[in-house]
């Protein structure tokens, strides 16, 4: 499998062409409420990426211009002496969350307060819908301890928000919120039909079903490499050409085989407005 090896670094340095021969994928996965995760495999009969640098937890790289760090590292012995290796590499931001524990109880503190404080002090940056004062925020310690991640993931879920994480920048409100490109940071992407090769889906697939509570709509784009690779969760789309499904849309989920052509799949939805919660600010 091709490799798409151009802006993959290694710290700083531009990876070895010994590394880059042995590389057998990269892909990207990321949406809403969960951890953004960019995976490296590799064959490495030759034992090369075992004395590299690339071989330990924590090391850094850096891909499309974002900041990775390996966080797990899969190794498999198969026959005939084959060796492969699969590095999940997460944001320096998400793991310090997921990674941070310890007893609190905060009183008369929003979620979104709660949320930019944590988000700050891990060395991110914090975009949350308002909300309004609760009585306490508290995270758990022992048998049943929580971690920072899960203690957003908690508040989320209480409000009926949602939460996603890119590039050392923390989300945190309602999929509807969103929607409405009221998250700084967001970028509005046309996707057309038949119009500019650069823009043009592959393919689109919407769906209306009046029975479901989350959504008014979802569906999924396909565009091609060069366009989809730059795409991130909680961006928005405009499709033109599709009739009654023309609009603006919430990208909810990315999905990217980074081999330099295989088109890019793009979940998308249009939200609907949550009922109002304590603590919501909608």
């Amino acid at each position: 499998m091709t490799v798409d090896t151009a802006t993959l670094r290694l710290g700083s340095a531009r990876l070895g062409a010994d590394i880059e021969q042995v590389l057998t994928g990269l892909t990207l996965d990321a949406s809403s409420d969960s951890v953004a995760q960019l995976t490296v495999t590799a064959s490495d009969d030759n034992g090369i990426i075992a004395a590299s640098n690339l071989a330990a937890t924590g090391t850094a790289l850096t891909w499309m211009g974002q900041a990775w760090q390996v966080a797990a590292i899969t190794t498999r012995w198969g026959e005939d002496n084959t060796i492969g290796h699969s590095f999940d590499c997460r944001s320096a931001l998400a793991r310090r969350l997921r990674r941070t524990y310890k007893a609190s109880a905060e009183k008369k503190v929003s979620p979104s307060q709660w949320v930019t404080g944590r988000v700050t002090a891990a060395g991110g940056i914090a975009i949350c819908q308002p909300s309004s004062k609760q009585g306490t925020i508290a995270q758990s310690s022992g048998s049943d301890r929580q971690s920072e991640l899960d203690v957003i993931a908690n508040l989320a879920s209480d409000l009926d928000w949602s939460w996603c994480e890119w590039g050392g920048r923390l989300w945190f409100g309602s999929r509807y919120w969103a929607w409405s490109g009221n998250a700084t940071g967001q970028r509005l992407w046309p996707v057309t039909r038949g119009t500019s090769p650069a823009s043009d889906a592959i393919s689109v697939e919407a769906t209306i079903d009046s029975d479901t509570t989350d959504n008014l709509a979802t569906g999924t784009v396909t565009v091609p490499y060069g366009y989809g690779v730059k795409v991130r969760p909680w961006d928005r789309v405009r499709l033109a050409g599709y009739g009654q499904r023309d609009g603006v849309w919430l990208v909810d989920a990315i999905s990217v085989t980074a081999d330099g052509f295989s088109p890019v799949s793009l979940t998308i939805a249009q939200p609907h407005l949550p009922a109002k919660k304590k603590g919501s600010s909608t």
